[in-house]
């Protein structure tokens, strides 16, 4: 069973806040938040196989929806669907490095956060196909007639 570790945690952020100056106003720290959010978006492009395979259906789906002359609704659609797999995958990550930064050893709590947070991204991808086979089977239907 793994041991558990006490971990001592301030709970006001004051004096971290202040120390980062994530507090102060300004165009420096608007451009410290995009670097930080580029950060994590190369990171998972790097790391994670399944976000590269999203970004390929993505690309491919925007080439259909080109192709088949979709309407600005069912671009909606399509785009708000791809960024939903986009952000779960991304929040799947970054669940599973946390885990992975709490505990290497074998834990079920562990496994229940990172079996979970990947269920979130199967429905999501699950609900993305239903959608885009709404918008795209009757295209393809049409070909046919």
């Amino acid at each position: 069973m793994a041991s558990k570790k006490k971990v001592k945690v301030e709970i006001s952020r004051g004096k971290y806040v202040e120390e980062q100056g994530f507090k102060k106003l300004g165009f420096k720290r608007i451009l410290r938040s995009f670097k930080y959010s580029f950060d994590g978006l190369k990171y998972a492009y790097i790391h994670e196989q399944s976000l590269i395979l999203h970004v390929i259906v993505m690309i491919i789906i925007i080439a259909c929806g080109f192709g088949f002359k979709i309407t600005p609704i069912q671009w909606v659609i399509t785009l708000v669907m791809g960024a939903l797999i986009l952000v779960t995958e991304l929040f799947n990550t970054s669940i599973e490095a946390v885990v992975d930064m709490v505990t290497q050893e074998y834990h079920p709590l562990a496994k229940v956060a990172k079996d979970t947070a990947s269920a979130a991204c199967f429905v999501a991808d699950m609900m993305a196909l239903g959608m885009w086979l709404v918008v795209f089977i009757p295209k393809i239907m049409s070909i046919f007639r």
